[in-house]
């Protein structure tokens, strides 16, 4: 949230796309209602858009030509008595459409029960045409565009936490100005998705200190503009903006383009132009005023290497708190995870093991790196997230699917870093931590040092701590029976030698730090329960207590 004092400047904004509203229904009376009834009607600033269909094969001709359709109006009897309900399954089903509302306006309530239409089909209300008044239908419609514009809520924030992670978490680990300018340009511009033409400048770093503002970094129309002052480039528009920037006012947007101040030590000051027309929400804002604070941070690193190490972890625990905060995850356990896989990495490397993967620099990385191995759920939706019992089908595909997305999500993003970078790490790690070293897991059923280090210690690491922590289906196991679970597995689900460093590491944190194991009754929210279908998906019922 931002604070009264640094509220960024803001025009007025974009007005919003209409609410589009499906109304099936063979008697055109029902859309003839609606138009009046809705007339005006206004939801969080965005009006009401109508379209009739009168069969169902109209109406899914509509959902094709309207996906983003938001509330359906429906008639249950069409071409039979349970043709509306068969549309519903269609678009629930074979669309994969969870957030569409639906609004059943039954002409006839005896064709089908209530009850059963509601629990079966996902339908969020129930009215019956004869009784629907004017005030009602237009009090129902709101009701349900309400829900479905909670449900958009939740899925921008989840894109954009993913935006969030991609744009920011590579920064720290770009050491010179000369690689992490002209990488600031992309991040930001994919966090925008406003445009391409963008430049990053900046202002006193020569000496004598001066007020001149000069670009360091350029894209799109700016391109070939570098290392020259912004009052020779002709773009008075541009220069106006920049000069603007100030300590009171370090994020600008207008209908047009926005403006970022980054801040420095030593009078030094980066300043971000992107062009482009503006429509972000307020929650897109947030997300760019929380860009603009990390990349300030990775812009003094640039200039301040020293500090590049203690701001890297930050932001990536930052980046993992977020979505352990929005997954309401078991309470702790990305600082678990972070230490468990940091100390089996730095045990197997001083017994000797693995030497053509295990250095220093990966034993100092692979820890931090270790708190972006589920990255890729947060493109699970919430539905399947928090859907009770055992999933199947599409819902278990999703799950599995997490960790070919975390990888690209991650690989991606390490594109333009040298070396084995702590990205790189992780993109291993997220993609390869539900292999079996017996080569019966997934993602590609890999086998026993064919799997990435990392992904090995990391699959020992998460299903200890999955099994120590309570779910919403059992209590925490016991520490030494989680262990004996664990070793009793070595060799087919486990690499023997990580099972053995991670039996080691785990002694010595029971005498030298007890208060690391969590405390019984944690919270398992959305995301612990997927962890536990993804253990029963991944170890089948050896263990059905997991």
């Amino acid at each position: 949230m931002l604070h009264d004092d640094a509220r960024p400047e803001m025009a007025d904004p974009v007005a919003k796309p209409p609410f589009k509203v499906l109304v099936v229904d063979p008697d055109p009376s029902l859309l003839a209602a609606s138009r009046s009834a809705l007339d005006g009607l206004s939801i969080e600033g965005a009006g009401v858009a109508l379209v009739g269909a009168s069969s169902a094969a109209e109406a899914r001709d509509a959902l094709q030509r309207h996906p983003d359709t938001a509330l359906i109006l429906l008639e249950i009897a069409l071409e039979s008595d349970r043709a509306g309900l068969d549309l519903v399954t269609h678009l629930r089903r074979e669309l994969g459409n969870q957030r569409t509302r639906i609004l059943v306006c039954a002409g006839n309530p005896e064709l089908t029960a209530e009850d059963e239409a509601i629990a079966a089909n996902d339908v969020g209300d129930w009215r019956v045409k004869a009784e629907l008044t004017p005030r009602a239908l237009r009090a129902a419609v709101a009701g349900q565009l309400r829900t479905f514009a909670s449900f958009q809520a939740l899925a921008a924030g989840r894109k954009g936490l993913a935006r969030m992670l991609v744009a920011t978490t590579g920064l720290l680990e770009m050491r010179t100005p000369d690689v992490l300018f002209p990488n600031i340009l992309p991040r930001v511009v994919g966090l925008l998705g406003i445009g391409h033409h963008a430049l990053l400048c900046i202002q006193g770093d020569t000496l004598p200190r001066d007020r001149k503002i000069r670009v360091r970094a350029s894209t799109g129309r700016f391109a070939n503009w570098k290392d020259v002052e912004v009052s020779a480039l002709g773009e008075p528009r541009v220069e106006t903006a920049l000069e603007r920037l100030s300590p009171g006012s370090e994020t600008i947007i207008e209908p047009d383009f926005c403006a970022l101040r980054l801040r420095a030590n030593g009078g030094i000051t980066g300043m971000i132009y992107v062009e482009g027309r503006n429509d972000g929400t307020a929650r897109e804002w947030q997300l760019l005023e929380l860009f603009r604070n990390k990349c300030s941070i990775a812009f003094e690193n640039a200039l301040l290497i020293e500090e590049l190490n203690t701001s890297q972890k930050a932001t990536v625990l930052a980046m993992g708190a977020l979505a352990e905060y929005k997954d309401n995850a078991a309470s702790g356990h990305l600082q678990r995870i972070e230490k468990l896989v940091g100390s089996i990495a730095r045990d197997l490397h001083q017994r000797g093991k693995f030497g053509d993967e295990l250095d220093a620099e990966f034993v100092e990385k692979v820890g931090l790196a270790a708190l972006l191995h589920d990255v890729g759920m947060l493109s699970v939706s919430d539905e399947t997230l928090g859907m009770p019992g055992e999933l199947t089908g599409i819902d278990m595909q999703m799950i599995q699917r997490h960790t070919e997305i975390g990888h690209r999500i991650l690989a991606e993003a390490a594109v333009p870093l040298r070396g084995r970078s702590l990205l790189s790490i992780a993109a291993e790690i997220a993609r390869y931590h539900h292999e079996r070293y017996d080569g019966s897991g997934y993602l590609e059923g890999l086998k026993g040092n064919a799997i990435p280090i990392g992904a090995r210690i990391m699959a020992v690491a998460d299903v200890f701590d999955a099994l120590i922590t309570s779910r919403q289906y059992r209590g925490a196991w016991a520490v030494e029976d989680a262990i004996s679970w664990i070793v009793e597995r070595a060799g087919r689900d486990f690499d023997p030698d990580v099972v053995d460093a991670f039996v080691h590491v785990i002694r010595r944190l029971q005498t030298d730090d007890p208060g690391w194991f969590p405390r019984a009754g944690g919270s398992h929210g959305m995301l612990g329960g997927s962890i536990g279908r993804k253990l029963r998906s991944l170890f089948g019922r050896r263990a059905e207590a997991v």
